[in-house]
């Protein structure tokens, strides 16, 4: 996600080595430089120089690395994101290491200490691509910065036993970053010191060192190395190169030369975890601190990186409900890496989810990023990606990931947005490459129409990524960043505010095309388009860049420069976001509301809801920078924001149950609390036949029996229950009920009569009969921080939940054929988890057999009861038959949809 004027939202706890190293590369200007190197040509020795007549000259040196010829290339000024002068060189010789170029300008245009200038490689044999280039110094603080960074991030909040109530390590992960970029010497690490206390403590304790035990016992606590990739650039990580002791936790001691011993690492990534034995953990209060010291033994380095994290541990799993699996629909990984973003490597991320409390990841990485990486070949690198995806599921399911993709594609108004893609859930791990490698600071040609149409081929479906809140815009500089349209007039325009939390509007250019909804008469919502993700981004804490400190966020040796409490009142709050994003969704489904009462045949008239971290990387806290400033430190991470998914089969291989779920609209989203709902058909209030996402037409006559069932969970680590909100949608609008709460906390289980329950909303015989409309609820926690402020950095915080609306109408219930037995009615139909035989006189009738369309059968039963219930959950999308048999008539047979 590229948000606002943020270009980046990132963390990990990174170094702020190697900006010393800009004289070995022999760059000749008064303050620093940011080149990225290209593999053919670079942009070196930049100086800046002002006349006595007004002008302001960018001298540089395009230095040829490879000494090959080179044609037709391109050379942009940028200032702001735009090109605004190019020099075209119709052959770079190979005979000369370096050539002079320059820009001049009148120095009223160009402001050096403003102004984001760039002086970019854009084309090599007429080709476009980001070749290398320089950067000026305004970017002052991305999290992928100049040159190399060492992150180490560790999870923000854990389990704090095992099952059997063992204390839990504490994974630290190590990950050091674009090493081969460093110009004049190779980077060698020496050692690495790390030190834990209790966050209520002021001081850390001695250095965690293992020279006393077995070496076994020490190489055991590592994990999730490196391998060797020479087409990534990866070094391997090898435990043999480490020798723990009496001053170190690890030495490193593979190579030396007269000064010291080290491990040198050229490459692009290395990187590894180790786990902080439980052991170490006895005698620590539930909230730790965590200080990481790394040691180098290049001479020029002279300071060490000094990094430091907080660990929030509870006795509690994370709040969790029967067949609901908690999971983060919008992650960056590893294969996100761009000049200002980047993520974390899969097996890590794996290790700290799963302590954190989740159960699966959709990967969206950009599109924009596959070819900025390894050979820059986009369908090798998301091939890569897709198989270790696969290797690690095959591994170990106790966590899930799903390859999909964070597609860079543009709106109705030609400016960049994401669409979150994914894939099929009949062929998880089949799916194409959707972008064209572009959406960064080249425009991609890829458009929500082409996007929609290569998912329908793939069977595959999309959720809107942080589409419609006033701060969800990607930025105009350096991407050309937008928003998506909602484009109907039934909304207040933009430049209104919105309806309901207020903030202004930016989503609704009625004079162009809408971007979510369908033109033609017969659907509603373009098709893949299954919802939005409209929960994006959880940060209640955050510091500035300028007074912050990235490498020691929470400031846990108390030194003034730590995260604190956001402004609640403004629209980039994220709750706030989340609600402007719902009232856009709310008004989409009132409108398919109003076009399924006129037509009940409309398609694609339901639109869900998501949530998702969009975390990069990013275990413990977050960096958010500007592009072109100092940007901000907050507490977002992995498992922030999650999105419930209903699996009562599990989360199926390579998380098919999971897509099932998500396609459907079975799911709730929370940050902590979790609430849903579903309606039993017939009384038993312990089960529900219908579930939130899907859509049933009720027998009025049978709504002595029809409940509409909530189940909402939370523990003391997100707080008690402050308010439960049940919500009934019309075609005009929402309308809202405080229910009342009978217990503060715990796993509680509420039933109402639905009918009851409407009659309460519209009043007592006013509940609208053959129309549809839809219900869903929420839950509000709050916990109260005052005894532990100065470790949560904030006095009190409060958490939510959101169910999916289900949608339904009082009516008789038929079938897709209108012929029925006057004692048989099947339904719903179209069906997507259950598929319900209801009969008045169960005698009349023997069995029943379902068949699909090649005439095998599927499964049969016996009718013994009034309701009869057909799992076809697992089933493929289609056609199928259905044949009751009666006791004295000719079987009924039933044409089926399982959608």
């Amino acid at each position: 996600m590229l948000r606002n004027i943020l270009l980046t939202l990132t963390n990990q706890h990174k170094t702020i080595l190697m900006k010393i190293f800009f004289s070995l590369a022999l760059i000749v200007i008064s303050f620093n430089t940011m080149a990225h190197r290209g593999e053919y040509l670079s942009i070196e020795q930049v100086e800046i120089s002002n006349s006595e007549t007004g002008k302001i000259t960018y001298s540089f040196k395009i230095e040829n690395i490879t000494n090959t010829p080179f044609e037709n290339v391109q050379i942009d000024f940028l200032k702001n994101g735009k090109s605004i002068q190019s020099h075209f060189f119709k052959l770079i010789s190979g005979d000369k290491k370096f050539i002079d170029d320059h820009f001049t300008f009148n120095e009223k245009d160009i402001n050096p200490e403003t102004d984001l200038i760039q002086i970019e490689i854009t084309k090599i044999f007429n080709k476009t691509h980001d070749w290398g280039g320089w950067d000026s110094p305004t970017i002052l603080k991305q999290t992928n910065s100049v040159f190399s960074e060492f992150y180490v991030d560790a999870p923000w909040r854990m389990k704090k036993t095992d099952g059997s109530g063992n204390d839990l390590p504490i994974p630290l992960h190590f990950f050091l970053h674009d090493a081969d970029q460093i110009i004049g010497f190779t980077l060698k690490v020496d050692y690495i010191n790390i030190k834990i206390k209790s966050a209520s403590s002021p001081a850390f304790g001695s250095i965690l060192t293992y020279n006393t035990i077995p070496t076994n016992t020490f190489n055991n606590m590592f994990s999730c190395p490196s391998i060797n990739d020479p087409g990534l650039d990866i070094k391997a990580f090898d435990v043999t190169a480490l020798t723990p002791t009496s001053s170190y936790t690890m030495d490193f001691d593979s190579e030396s030369d007269f000064f010291d011993d080290y491990v040198s690492v050229p490459n692009a990534f290395w990187y590894f975890n180790f786990n902080i034995p439980a052991s170490d953990l006895i005698g620590l209060d539930d909230i730790i601190d965590i200080e990481v010291t790394v040691n180098y033994a290049n001479t020029l380095i002279t300071t060490d990186d000094v990094i430091r994290m907080r660990i929030f541990r509870s006795n509690d799993d994370i709040p969790s409900q029967a067949n609901y699996y908690r999971g983060d629909t919008h992650l960056h990984s590893v294969y996100t890496q761009n000049d200002a973003e980047l993520g974390l490597p899969l097996c890590a991320t794996k290790e700290a989810a799963k302590l954190i409390g989740l159960d699966w990841i959709t990967t969206t990485d950009h599109t924009s990023d596959f070819d900025n990486y390894g050979n820059f070949n986009i369908n090798t690198n998301w091939t890569a990606l897709q198989n270790e995806v696969t290797s690690l599921n095959a591994n170990d399911n106790s966590l899930i990931y799903i390859a999909g993709q964070e597609v860079a594609t543009t709106n109705s108004e030609n400016k960049l947005v994401h669409m979150l893609a994914y894939p099929s859930y009949n062929s998880p791990t089949v799916f194409p490459f959707l972008g064209d490698g572009y959406g960064d600071l080249i425009a991609t040609g890829v458009n929500i129409d082409s996007v929609v149409s290569q998912l329908v081929s793939a069977d595959g479906f999309s959720y809107c990524a942080h589409p419609f809140a006033t701060e969800d815009a990607l930025p105009l500089v350096p991407v050309n960043g937008g928003i998506w349209n909602l484009g109907d007039a039934g909304f207040p325009v933009n430049g209104n505010s919105f309806p309901g939390i207020g903030g202004n509007i930016i989503c609704n250019n009625t004079g162009v095309n809408s971007d979510i909804l369908d033109a033609s008469s017969n659907k509603l919502i373009k098709d893949a388009i299954k919802g939005g993700q409209i929960w994006n981004v959880r940060s209640n804490i955050e510091v500035s860049g300028l007074t912050g400190y990235d490498n020691d966020p929470w400031d846990v040796t108390n030194i003034g420069a730590a995260m604190n409490q956001v402004d609640t009142s403004l629209h980039s709050f994220h709750h706030k976001r989340l609600k402007q994003g719902q009232e856009v969704i709310n008004h989409i489904n009132q409108l398919g509301l109003t076009a399924k009462n006129a037509n009940n045949s409309i398609q694609n008239w339901k639109m869900y809801y998501s949530a998702g971290s969009d975390a990069h990387g990013s275990f413990n806290s977050n960096n958010t920078d500007n592009l072109g400033g100092t940007g901000s430190i907050n507490n977002n991470a992995v498992g922030k924001l999650n999105t419930l998914a209903y699996c009562p089969n599990g989360m199926g291989t390579n998380g098919s149950e999971v897509l099932k779920a998500l396609y459907n609209g079975h799911i709730s989203m929370s940050d902590g609390p979790l609430i849903t709902m579903g309606i039993s058909l017939d009384g038993n209030n312990t089960s529900n036949e219908i579930l939130m996402g899907e859509d049933s037409v009720l027998d009025v006559n049978s709504q002595s029996t029809i409940f509409v069932n909530f189940n909402y969970t939370t523990t003391p680590e997100f707080g008690d229950f402050t308010k439960f909100t049940f919500i009934v949608g019309t075609p005009t609008g929402e309308i809202k009920k405080e229910l009342s709460l009978t217990a503060s906390s715990g796993d509680i289980l509420k039933s109402y009569n639905l009918m009851d329950l409407l009659d309460s909303v519209f009043g007592v015989g006013n509940t609208p009969i053959n129309q549809y409309l839809y219900v869903r609820s929420e839950i509000e926690t709050y916990v109260d921080y005052s005894a532990t402020t100065n470790e949560h950095r904030t006095t009190h915080d409060y958490f939510h939940s959101y169910t999916n609306p289900v949608w339904i109408t009082w009516g008789q219930p038929t079938g897709i054929e209108e012929e029925q037995s006057n004692n048989l009615v099947v339904f719903p139909n179209p069906a997507t988890n259950q598929l319900v035989i209801k009969t008045t006189n169960p005698s009349e009738f023997s069995t029943y057999s379902l068949f699909n369309n090649l005439g095998q059968l599927i499964t049969q039963n016996k009718i013994n009861n009034n309701f009869e219930f057909i799992d076809v959950s697992h089933l493929s999308k289609g056609f199928y038959n259905l044949i009751i048999y009666q006791e004295n008539n000719a079987p009924i047979v039933k044409k089926i949809i399982k959608q």
